[in-house]
């Protein structure tokens, strides 16, 4: 047995380049019959890539793919079996038809797949490969922006007056048709960490979107023309306080005391805000002053009209624009014209260098009081003053203002009118005439 396994080997050892040769000649001709008997084979391509791209008119309607179900496809290829043999999912393309998408919606198209390997003995056996794709139109639309203060809160006597605004007021946002139409609005929430609001403040604010039932689009995907929203939030301090008006004119100067004179007010108080505390200052507002000379019968019996003023920065709540002064006792009061002679006119503050001589030989003046005072009263009762300190005079005539004042103790009337002028003759002095001709 041992001598048998020994020749074996000998022989083996002895004839191995002819059994390698051999061994060659059966591969070589077992590859040519098995090309001869079967000359074109099948395989499968897997992992090529699909490729979907809007198509131009796509592009000119806005239409945008949101999705496609197929990424990769797998195909069956056939033909010669040494052509095929190093082909990868390289060297296949495969692209969705779309020419037929003309609107947004859900479609089934067709996956063409071309073989980019021109040298490539083989076709492509697989038929019939699609895919789903979902196109949508994207809009651009303009829509307002509403301040959302819900979360703030307001500092104890303070309180938000005015329009609260929002900076921008209007933005474009663009997404979906579907989507950017259910859009209603958009809503800068502000909010403030910094405890209660006791002054104005320019919050900045996040965007919210709602449609038109007031509901709340959950992270919508939505671009906006803007990024930063500020909400400008008025905070002002309020306080109702009583109004007030004042007349001017003492009994020295007019002969009636004020005092005397009874009124009433179309309201008794205003409600007003100021940015800051300074409001804490006042007690009453003052309205204006009212020249008791100026007040006619007319004024008497309809009332006087005051404009409600308030310092820059401040705020009328109540909304009063005007305040009526009236008189309740109207109707026991009239008016009267008088001639007053030039001899009861008096000249106040005259230069010592200038003799004045008053050319108005009467004016006619209008007399306001209680009718049955005023008809008592004659011309002589009505004064007269002239008063030219800080006038400057020379030589010739003039013309100057003059006031007038009742006499009596408790005169129950006031000259009504404050622009009674009289004209006067002015000339160097005769002292200053006689030193002049004795030099």
């Amino acid at each position: 047995m041992n001598n048998m396994f020994k020749r074996f080997t000998s022989g083996f050892v002895t004839n191995l380049k002819t059994i390698i040769q051999a061994l060659v000649f059966s591969i070589i001709i077992w590859v040519f019959i098995s090309i001869q008997i079967f000359p074109d084979i099948s395989m499968h391509i897997k992992d090529i890539p699909v490729n979907c791209e809007p198509t131009a008119l796509m592009s000119d309607e806005n239409l945008q793919i949101v999705s496609l179900d197929t990424d990769a496809v797998t195909v069956q290829i056939e033909g010669k079996r040494y052509s095929m043999s190093n082909l990868t999912a390289d060297d296949f393309t495969a692209s969705c038809d779309l020419s037929e998408i003309y609107n947004s919606g859900e479609y089934t198209v067709p996956i063409n797949v071309t073989l980019t390997d021109t040298n490539a003995d083989c076709r492509i056996a697989t038929n019939n490969l699609t895919a789903v794709v979902r196109v949508v139109k994207i809009v651009t639309r303009e829509v307002n922006v509403i301040p959302n203060t819900n979360s703030l809160k307001i500092a104890d006597e303070m309180q938000i007056e005015g329009d609260v605004t929002v900076s921008p007021e209007t933005v474009e946002i663009t997404g979906e048709e579907t989507l950017v139409n259910s859009v209603d609005h958009i809503q800068a929430v502000a909010s403030y960490d910094d405890g209660a609001l006791d002054h104005s403040v320019a919050i900045s604010a996040v965007p919210m979107f709602f449609n038109k039932n007031g509901i709340k689009l959950v992270s919508p995907k939505i671009t906006c023309s803007a990024s930063d929203f500020i909400v400008n939030v008025p905070v002002y301090k309020v306080k109702t306080l009583p109004v007030q008006v004042k007349f001017t004119g003492s009994k020295t100067s007019t002969g009636f005391s004020v005092k005397d004179l009874e009124y009433k007010m179309s309201i008794d108080e205003i409600t007003i805000a100021s940015p800051d505390s300074s409001i804490d200052n006042l007690d009453a507002i003052d309205i204006g002053e009212i020249s008791l000379s100026s007040v006619t019968l007319k004024d008497i019996q309809g009332g006087i009209s005051m404009p409600v003023d308030l310092p820059e920065g401040y705020k009328n709540i109540s909304g009063n624009k005007t305040i009526t002064v009236t008189f309740p006792g109207a109707d026991g009061f009239g008016q009267l014209g008088f001639m007053v002679p030039s001899d009861n006119f008096t000249i106040i503050n005259k230069p010592s260098n200038f003799d004045v001589k008053v050319l108005t030989n009467e004016l006619t003046v209008n007399v306001v009081g209680y009718s049955n005072y005023i008809q008592e009263m004659t011309s002589s009762d009505i004064y007269a003053t002239i008063n030219l300190l800080g006038v400057e005079l020379a030589q010739g005539t003039k013309t100057v203002t003059v006031t007038f004042r009742l006499s009596g103790a408790s005169s129950q009337a006031w000259v009504a009118g404050e622009e009674y002028k009289v004209e006067l003759l002015i000339t160097d002095a005769e002292e200053d005439i006689e030193e002049q001709e004795s030099v």
